[in-house]
């Protein structure tokens, strides 16, 4: 599901409220909101949970237990720090090692960068837009908090997962708390996430000099983020979204709403509202223009079908932004192999617009169009990859071994329905 392939992970988490029980997670531990979730307590005391937000653009997921479960264990929620950390702070990592053993190592922040992660190949999850911190002599392997001499949280220390060629690799840095916070209060207060949905990535002013950045634009944004000096570039937009038809790749972002865009917490903050005017510079030249925002959910993939021995879902927000998908008909996520979803070469990341000629750009209009197939009778598709080629696919149904159901979430949890 949404490119995650593998059935079992374990991290460290933090209570951030707990009279209402949640927890904050990085999204290797929980990546996605499909599955089943148990939490354990000082190493001792196991109580199931639910999966309650994924964020969509950030590493950082929300899971919720019945405080009631815990009978009289004492269990406090963590105080953030009100001060941003900084490279050179003492701090003190305490998290759990991947055997759930907990350790607690006195260290420095080292440097404090954007995180820059290869585009992975199964369309799954990818953090961007986020300044991360390192530390001096880090462990490997630890997820959980850094905390200052106050014990206060000044970031989560979660594990990021990244495609390195031929499998996923694991890497820990540190989430800033006022992102970790911002979202516990979104969720808390029903207020919804907006977000240009566009990937920036810094350039030097010296090198923006360069591609014609006026010296008056260079000193406000110098005097903006004096410690960094840099301005953001988008790199990439999302498929579908105002963005996507405004920006181009290599423009400089100036500023949001006459303010300069001082690093990509503050364009973040600064697109919390439906629209915004985004200042750019573009082939040399200023230009302002009006641009929607878009308001994401953190339910993640709330639906799944099998057909044909596939995993089918609606195109979600990863592969748009990071292959430019389109959100029409349904993407194949996995096959079993030995269904004819293999045998017929209906593979992971192909999406499904069409059966026996008649279009189907949703879920229920792919099960009205095959409803009707009996077993062993042939079906014609026409499919898509993510750069846009198209093809057909002839496949021969197997409905005694690979039969057709879906797996959809209501207020009683997830539920299984034949079809």
């Amino acid at each position: 599901v949404e490119g995650v392939a593998e059935t079992h992970y374990v991290g460290g988490g933090v209570v951030v409220d707990a009279k209402k029980g949640l927890v904050v997670t990085d999204r290797d531990t929980v990546p996605v909101t499909v599955g089943d979730v148990r939490l354990t307590f000082a190493g001792s005391l196991e109580v199931p949970a639910k999966v309650l937000y994924v964020h969509p653009l950030h590493n950082l997921a929300v899971i919720q237990y019945d405080p009631r479960l815990l009978g009289k264990t004492p269990v406090k929620a963590v105080t953030f720090s009100t001060r941003a950390a900084r490279a050179g702070d003492a701090v003190k990592l305490v998290g759990y090692q991947a055997d759930g053993t907990l350790t607690s190592q006195a260290t420095s922040v080292a440097s404090i960068d954007p995180v820059a992660f290869p585009l992975p190949r199964t369309l799954r999850f990818r953090e961007t837009n986020l300044e991360a911190l390192s530390l001096v002599n880090a462990p490997d392997n630890v997820t959980g908090v850094l905390a200052d001499k106050d014990g206060r949280v000044s970031s989560l220390w979660s594990s990021f997962a990244y495609d390195d060629t031929s499998r996923t690799q694991e890497v820990q840095r540190g989430i800033p708390a006022d992102v970790v916070e911002d979202m516990v209060h979104a969720i808390e207060t029903g207020t919804e996430l907006r977000t240009l949905d566009t990937e920036l990535y810094p350039v030097a002013l010296s090198q923006a000099r360069k591609l014609g950045l006026p010296e008056d634009w260079a000193r406000k944004l110098a005097a903006a983020q004096p410690e960094r000096r840099e301005v953001l570039a988008v790199l990439r937009t999302t498929a579908g979204t105002p963005a996507d038809g405004l920006l181009q790749t290599g423009d400089l972002l100036l500023a949001v709403d006459g303010k300069p865009a001082a690093g990509f917490r503050a364009v973040e903050k600064a697109t919390q509202k439906p629209e915004v005017s985004l200042t750019l510079l573009r082939n040399g030249r200023i230009q302002d223009m009006k641009v929607a925002t878009v308001a994401l959910d953190g339910q993640g993939t709330q639906r799944m079908l099998f057909w044909a021995g596939a995993l089918l879902q609606k195109p979600y927000h990863s592969a748009a932004a990071e292959r430019g998908v389109p959100g029409s008909g349904l993407l194949v996520g996995y096959y079993n192999f030995g269904s004819p979803a293999s045998r017929y070469g209906l593979a992971a990341s192909l999406r499904i617009v069409g059966v026996n000629g008649v279009a189907t750009p949703d879920m229920d209009s792919f099960i009205k169009a095959v409803q009707g197939f009996k077993d062993r009778d042939s079906v014609r598709l026409a499919v898509r990859s993510w750069d846009g080629t198209g093809q057909i696919i002839t496949l021969k149904l197997d409905l005694r071994y690979w039969p057709t159901y879906e797996v959809v979430h209501t207020d009683d949890g997830w539920v299984r329905k034949a079809l």
